[in-house]
């Protein structure tokens, strides 16, 4: 399928007004980067970018969800963070010219707009407004990396899945009631298991005794978080164990 006739199905247009990277640019500049890009369709779980590659262009989310990973020598999948639409990737390579530093999954089909390197850094050159963007984008991500290896060296395998667990409510809340969250359709447990640098087993055994100790109950397709409360004193009490 070419991206111009999943768009289309999906009631899409190409069209990155609402690419958070482009906030306050000129619609003009818009239309100028649109027409520069080009536009490809990625089936689930498609490898976009392989980390290594020499590769600069930096893509835009149309529509779809992507995941950035790297793989440990034994081949195990370590997940970095998501990359709803309206998000961006790769600009990495494009500024430094070095080989990509990880991997790029599509998590579900997707639509992204590829825009070559030497167009970025020429964007960026000429729109102000574009090159802070990029810099607050890119302060966000150290912030978050800052967390993610605090949460590495202070909590256990079994905490840092309840963590993970409570962040994914950022994208799955189907429920006004904060005390309960039904994710649906629920991350897989491999999904899990990468954000939170352990494995499928490890998932599969800690979800079990959270349903034991009544903190989540699972579905055929859903997974809900029934106590937030009571998984929040989980990390909080796993920390301090550690």
């Amino acid at each position: 399928m070419d991206a111009e006739t999943f768009l289309k199905s999906g009631g899409f247009d190409k069209s990155l007004a609402a690419i958070e990277l482009l906030k306050g640019v000129s619609p003009d500049a818009v239309r100028r980067i649109e027409q520069r890009c080009a536009w490809k369709y990625h089936a689930k779980g498609a490898t976009i970018l392989n980390q290594d590659d020499d590769s600069h262009e930096v893509l835009f989310v149309r529509c779809g969800r992507l995941r950035v990973v790297q793989f440990t020598a034994t081949g195990r999948e370590i997940g970095f963070a998501e990359i709803a639409p309206g998000g961006h990737v790769g600009e990495m390579a494009a500024i430094d010219g070095g080989p990509r530093s990880a991997s790029v999954i599509a998590v579900t089909d997707t639509v992204t707009a590829s825009l070559p390197g030497q167009d970025f850094i020429q964007l960026l050159r000429e729109t102000p407004t574009l090159a802070l963007n990029l810099l607050k984008a890119m302060a966000r991500a150290i912030r978050g990396t800052n967390v993610r290896v605090h949460d590495l060296r202070s909590l256990t395998a079994a905490g840092r899945i309840v963590h993970e667990l409570l962040r994914f409510t950022g994208r799955g809340r189907t429920s006004g009631n904060v005390s309960r969250i039904k994710l649906q359709p629920a991350p897989t447990q491999s999904e899990i298991a990468a954000s939170a640098g352990t494995t499928r087993e490890t998932v599969a055994r800690t979800l079990g005794e959270l349903e034991k100790r009544r903190l989540v109950a699972r579905g055929s397709r859903s997974l809900e978080l029934v106590d937030i409360e009571g998984l929040e004193d989980f990390i909080e009490d796993d920390a301090q164990a550690g």
